[in-house]
């Protein structure tokens, strides 16, 4: 086993008072096919550290994005790029961008448009890599509101209707709260085509509209509807999800462990989810097939609970379950099982305690007990005892997975647990003095030790926010209940900070349910025992490419040919060749964001041109959707103002919507060649200077370009043996006569290529080559140009610092414009010292408030920060 595959063993632990016989499946073997998923399959977690829980309208999100090892949380994933995405409600994506790391992290920003309609949006962040495991992306709620233009404010509110469709109230008010009336609406319904689409509607005396929606005969999920007014002076637009109309809501049962066994007392556990996706708190009688009452129940927490059941060899059970507002449905739970294994796990003072219920026709002591942590060994017990104890601390913090195996590597039942063993670093945060006045300098220590009492080592971000404006998240998401919980479970998990409150009895019960009811997760350990690995389709991006595939006329890959790429970036050529499937791949090349390529396929036939297929961008779909979360964030009543406020003051414009004004011109013709041509020929005959020579031949034209020779016969360039190559809206020939012919007012642009320049043509470009582009329109029947594809790849974002005022200097510190910071202070990437200490500093702005520092990180063995304090700004 190489070095890396033993870095992954990380920590095997087995009781001295259990010696494993040679008949017992080996520890080591077991733990080297885990490693080996690892070694061959590395899987990654992002994290993204925001500087604030939600923005308004022309706001810029500042973020550092993590990218760690999803088994031991460190920093050495090998992938380069990080792709962020910002998605509505509707599930669609408002903003994608790309972070390239730099040398210790992968700072980034996100510039909200003042026009976003105001609302719950989803953060959602991944690597390449990533997309081969897409069911645990980043994903983190973030609100966003807008008061930028407030001239028009809507209210709504849905209205179920007795015929079960939605009515909708709405009331319109202007900037000063009085109602806009007798203004024409139109409202869009997307679940509709046809006429109906579309319905207009004007404000009462009130500023009321009641819209009766059209019903969705499909009942398609996350339906939304647009509002709209367009008058001159103002553009409105407002787009609110419809709530289902299936109002219907699902239970699931969850015996312990997965096994629902015959004649036995087990736990099972039942989870209630909403049509809208949310969790509804349920109560229910339990009854056997004889419709005698069993027991009674409730759910405990967002829709969790669990009761005790003694089964009975031959009976079948069924709930009835009813909501908050009554409904009820008669639902069933799984079959009971003659034959099988359930494994209880309970907690009792920092020890796990477990026992075993055995129905298999294998004898208890040829089964195991098989535990790990994401994905890395930490125990293989023999079940010689069917119950006992194993302290909490031998594993640590996070989803723990309890397997009973037999000795042929058989999973027979699994169970989840989580362990609260928390070994974070030690943060002490130090400031000179007890508070601060206005513009004035804050020098703060932060000192960072392990649980050895040994310096920190690792990469932090650092956020110093306005606490009477940014109120903190308590229950969103944040580095530790994302990494430890949510990264390794499928599926959405409401409010996953209430399981890190603290680490009180209540706490630790609903978390339990958590983990009895979320049965989706990372790891497959079934396969794993028996060395089944994923195969991943999405390389490992270490560097950026471009990539595509050269087909014949027949749609058949050609081999063996190459492919030029010209970068608007840098101006840069790159090359490749294709392989035996006509695959092409452009490698050791970078580019940021809105750089555009031409890629050229060389055909080496004078009649028939290849096609060049580029290789598509392509994103991972959103599988699991957001919940619609109609209660808002009660923001600060000052957060708009003071941000809208600084909009302003920072130069920021108010859109003013002009009526519209047709203007009419032809559009200069754009070939894909023209951008590679011209930056590479070394002579080039532009429109002008073809229409002065209008009256001459085609050919007597191109003779007029220092170095190019025409005797009337042949075009020689700097005197080679033979004619150039040409090339005629990118199809080459070598044919004199298929130039000839040309009339010079259909011709664009000439380039000619003398030498090394050439070069991208291939070996055909030997004797030079002359590029000629038709203008629009016009044609040259030969071919069409399929060789040649023009493409703008997503590309890396381009570093951006936050801005923080000089006020060190004090004409910056007197002048009188109003310094309205939310976010005081941002640093992304701060790096402790030996001693394991960072120093920061930074102005305050100039309202009174307490500043909240918050400080996120990991350490280069995994460990995970998270500190927040305060500091005290008074005039």
């Amino acid at each position: 086993m190489n070095s890396i595959c033993r870095s992954l063993l990380v920590t095997l632990v087995v009781f001295t008072t259990f010696q494993l016989s040679a008949q017992e499946p080996d520890i080591k073997t077991i733990a080297k096919r885990f490693a080996e998923l690892w070694h061959y399959n590395p899987q990654e977690k992002v994290y993204v550290h925001t500087d604030k829980p939600y923005y308004n309208a022309g706001e810029t999100m500042w973020f550092n994005a993590y990218v760690l090892n999803a088994a031991t949380h460190k920093p050495d994933s090998k992938s380069r790029f990080v792709v962020l995405e910002l998605v509505d409600e509707t599930d669609s994506i408002v903003t994608r961008i790309k972070i390239r790391k730099d040398s210790t992290a992968f700072p980034g920003y996100l510039k909200i448009n003042p026009e976003i309609r105001p609302g719950n949006y989803t953060l959602r962040a991944y690597t390449h890599w990533m997309k081969n495991t897409d069911d645990f992306l980043f994903n983190k709620k973030i609100e966003i509101g807008n008061n930028i233009d407030t001239r028009i404010n809507c209210i709504d509110e849905f209205v179920k209707l007795p015929d079960g469709r939605w009515q909708l109230k709405l009331q319109f008010k202007d900037t000063y709260g009085k109602p806009i009336v007798e203004k024409e609406f139109s409202f869009f319904q997307s679940w509709i085509t046809g006429s109906k689409k579309r319905v207009v509607a004007s404000t009462q005396k009130d500023g009321r509209i009641v819209l009766n929606l059209a019903a969705d005969p499909q009942n398609v999920d996350k339906k939304h509807i647009e509002i709209r007014l367009r008058e001159p002076g103002i553009k409105f637009t407002h787009r609110l999800v419809v709530p289902a109309e299936n109002q219907d809501f699902a239970v699931h049962f969850f015996p312990e462990s997965g096994t629902f066994l015959d004649d036995e007392v087990q736990n099972v556990a039942f989870k209630a989810v909403g049509a809208d996706g949310l969790s509804v708190d349920v109560e229910g009688k339990l009854f056997n097939q004889n419709d005698e009452e069993l027991l009674d129940f409730n759910s405990s927490h967002k829709g969790m609970g669990k009761f005790f059941l003694k089964t009975n060899p031959g009976e079948s059970y069924y709930a009835i379950v009813k909501t908050g507002d009554k409904t009820s449905k008669k639902l069933s739970l799984p079959a009971t099982m003659a034959k099988g294994v359930s494994l209880q796990l309970a907690h009792n003072r920092n020890r796990i305690y477990y026992k075993l219920l055995n129905k298999s026709p294998l004898p208890a002591d040829s089964l195991n007990l098989l535990v790990h942590v994401r994905g890395v060994v930490y125990l293989l017990l023999p079940l010689t005892e069917q119950e006992g104890f194993i302290p909490e601390n031998l594993f640590p913090a996070g989803i723990v997975t309890f397997t009973v195996m037999d000795r042929s590597l058989n999973t027979w039942c699994e169970r989840l647990f989580f362990s609260r063993n928390f070994q974070m670093p030690t943060v002490e945060a130090t400031v000179p003095k007890t508070k601060y006045g206005k513009r004035e300098a804050v020098e703060m220590t932060f000192r960072i030790t392990d649980q050895k009492l040994l310096p920190f080592k690792g990469n932090l971000s650092l956020s110093v926010t306005d606490s009477d404006l940014i109120t903190p998240d308590t229950l969103g998401t944040n580095i530790l209940n994302s990494l430890l919980l949510t990264s390794d479970l499928k599926g959405y998990i409401e409010d996953p900070g209430l399981y890190f409150a603290d680490n009180s009895a209540r706490t630790r019960e609903i978390t339990d349910l958590l983990m009895m009811t979320q049965g989706w997760r990372r790891f497959n350990t079934a396969n794993l025992l028996k060395a089944k690995y994923p195969v991943n389709k999405f390389y490992l991006e270490m560097g950026q490419t471009v990539s595509g595939k050269v087909l014949n006329a027949f749609n058949k890959p050609i081999a063996d040919r190459d492919v030029i790429m010209y970068s608007t970036y840098k101006n840069r050529i790159s090359g490749a060749k294709t392989d035996s499937a006509g695959y092409f791949v452009i490698d050791g090349i970078e580019y940021p964001d809105s750089t555009e390529m031409v890629l050229k396929a060389r055909s080496k036939s004078k009649i028939v041109d290849v096609v060049l297929i580029a290789d598509k961008d392509t994103f991972p779909a959103i599988k699991i959707p957001m919940p619609v979360i109609r209660k808002k964030t009660a923001f600060p009543e000052d957060y708009f103002l003071v941000s809208k406020e600084k909009y302003y003051t920072d130069g920021g414009m108010m859109v003013v919507n002009l009526d519209e004004l047709t203007v009419s011109a032809q559009a200069k013709p754009v070939n894909p060649q023209d951008a590679l041509y011209a930056s590479t020929a070394d002579n080039m005959l532009g429109p002008e200077k073809i229409e002065e020579w209008a009256g001459l031949p085609v050919l007597d034209i191109i003779g007029m370009v220092p170095g190019v020779q025409y005797d009337g016969q042949n075009v020689s360039i700097r005197g080679a043996g033979g004619n150039p190559l040409f090339v005629i809206d990118g199809v080459e020939t070598d044919r004199i006569d298929d130039v000839m012919y040309l009339n010079p007012s259909d011709i664009e642009s000439i380039y000619v290529f003398k030498g090394v320049s050439a070069t991208i043509f291939g070996s055909r470009g030997g004797n030079g080559a002359i590029a000629i582009s038709l203008k629009k329109g016009a044609r040259y029947d030969n071919l069409p140009a399929s060789s040649m594809a023009r493409i703008k790849p997503l590309g890396f974002q381009k570093p951006d610092t936050f801005y923080m005022p000089a006020y060190e200097v004090d004409s910056v510190r007197m002048l009188p414009k109003a310094d309205l910071r939310t976010t005081i202070y941002w640093n992304p990437q701060l790096i402790p010292d030996i001693n394991g200490v960072v120093k920061v500093s930074f102005f305050t702005a100039d309202r009174r408030s307490t500043y909240r520092a918050e400080l996120e990180g990991i350490g280069k063995n995994g460990e995970i920060v998270r500190f927040s304090t305060a500091i005290k700004r008074e005039d």
